[in-house]
């Protein structure tokens, strides 16, 4: 009588015989998951009938091999055909799928789907949306270069004579004064000098060249003098302020104009027996 048994690693269920049994002392190999173990210990104790033999026997003639005696585990030699057991009808396997490497495996739907396009709803852009970013990014821009001309209108102004009177206008309203460029890096003192006045007693008379060499007008700076006695210390300090040591005649407010030089002049009062020297800069 055949018997069923299942392997224990993957629960397929074969049809076995005693003699199969008795060949390898049980030993078997699942033609499934190629699994070694003992078949008399995973014996099912439904029988098979007359007809399920008949139906499984033309099943077995169409499959693989479900079962190989395992010579390894048996140590015996494995003879030359080794004989297939037979499945249930409840079992069946596609040898066609295993066979064919050209087979394109079976993609579930939901995969098959799948797109790569942004599934994020659209935004809706509506006439009156649009003018409002336009109109607020306009708004922006005008911000922006109204800084710009606010922080750099001393420069605008040197550089563009004619928007001067427009930043003025401006600095009206804001409460701001459109100045001189104020560059010592274009400014130089140079010939300066210390004599005793003829006419005056304990009067010393100051006199140097201011120049600019920029490309345009600078403000007036001031100038500071330090005179110094026979040990080079200093006896006296004086800062000088523009209307200090240019003449009357002077227009401060256009500044030492670009390329020209203008010729500074200051008396002051000190003994003279105590300054033997001196130090001048300028400074704003």
């Amino acid at each position: 009588m055949s018997l069923i048994t299942a392997c224990p690693a993957c629960q397929t269920q074969f049809e076995v015989t005693d003699e199969q049994l008795q060949a390898y002392a049980g030993k078997v190999r699942c033609g499934e998951c190629d699994h070694v173990f003992d078949a008399r210990s995973h014996l099912l104790d439904a029988p098979v009938s007359a007809l399920t033999e008949a139906n499984t026997t033309e099943a077995t003639s169409d499959a693989a091999v479900y079962f190989k005696v395992s010579a390894e585990v048996a140590n015996a030699d494995v003879p030359a055909a080794v004989p297939d057991l037979l499945l249930p009808d409840a079992v069946s396997l596609d040898l066609s799928a295993d066979t064919d490497s050209d087979t394109e495996p079976l993609i579930p739907a939901f995969l098959r789907d799948v797109s790569l396009a942004d599934e994020r709803p659209a935004v809706i852009e509506t006439p009156a949306g649009q003018r409002l970013f336009i109109g607020l990014s306009g708004l922006l821009v005008l911000l922006v270069v109204w800084q710009w001309i606010y922080f750099t209108r001393t420069s605008l102004a040197a550089n563009y004579p004619p928007t001067k009177p427009l930043l003025q206008a401006m600095c009206q309203s804001l409460h701001c004064e459109v100045s001189l460029p104020r560059d010592l890096a274009q400014l130089t003192i140079d010939d300066a000098d210390i004599q005793e006045h003829k006419e005056r007693q304990g009067v010393l008379i100051f006199s140097s060249v201011l120049m600019n060499h920029g490309a345009v007008a600078q403000a007036y700076p001031k100038v500071e003098l330090t005179l110094t006695n026979m040990a080079d210390e200093p006896v006296l300090r004086k800062t000088l302020k523009p209307e200090d040591y240019l003449p009357a005649s002077v227009n401060l407010d256009q500044g030492l104009a670009p390329q020209q030089e203008q010729a500074v002049k200051a008396l002051l009062g000190v003994d003279e027996k105590l300054v033997t020297g001196f130090r001048v800069a300028i400074a704003y």
